[in-house]
């Protein structure tokens, strides 16, 4: 339950996560490569993973390669676009920790037992997000690799 509950505090403040996310990814040094794409493109971008992060943890999306190739993908598109790996890297990082950051901050959990079910969840969210940063560093060494031959 606790779980449902949380996906739709998610979804339903997909956009004021997305606005906080993006105002920290456009003004951090780490990731100053972004300010060179669409401040809409990068909110789009997040407002992507935020809005359908149920679908992207539920357990056949893992099964089927779906993640992998989303964010091999992801890897290529950055580095064509020329975001260096480290910000690509340092801009999902940011994603998943905005997310926490907005969980604790609404005071969603009130019992131990909820707190548990959240660590249940949290170790879900680190686990594709550890996934997608894999798969887009694949993408895009990938991608590199291509423009080398």
């Amino acid at each position: 339950m606790i779980y449902y509950n949380l996906i739709q505090l998610i979804q339903d403040n997909a956009e004021d996560l997305t606005r906080r996310l993006c105002k920290d990814l456009l003004s951090r040094e780490e990731t100053k490569s972004y300010r060179r794409i669409s401040e809409d493109i990068v909110a789009e971008r997040v407002f992507d993973v935020y809005s359908k992060l149920d679908k992207w943890l539920s357990k056949d999306k893992h099964k089927s390669g779906e993640v992998r190739k989303n964010y091999m993908e992801l890897g290529r598109k950055r580095c064509k676009e020329g975001i260096p790996l480290q910000e690509v890297v340092m801009a999902l990082m940011l994603i998943k920790r905005h997310l926490w950051l907005y969980v604790r901050e609404k005071h969603f959990f009130d019992s131990a037992y909820e707190c548990n079910q959240a660590l249940e969840m949290n170790n879900k969210v680190v686990l594709f997000f550890d996934r997608a940063i894999y798969f887009t560093t694949m993408g895009y060494e990938e991608e590199l690799l291509k423009n080398k031959k």
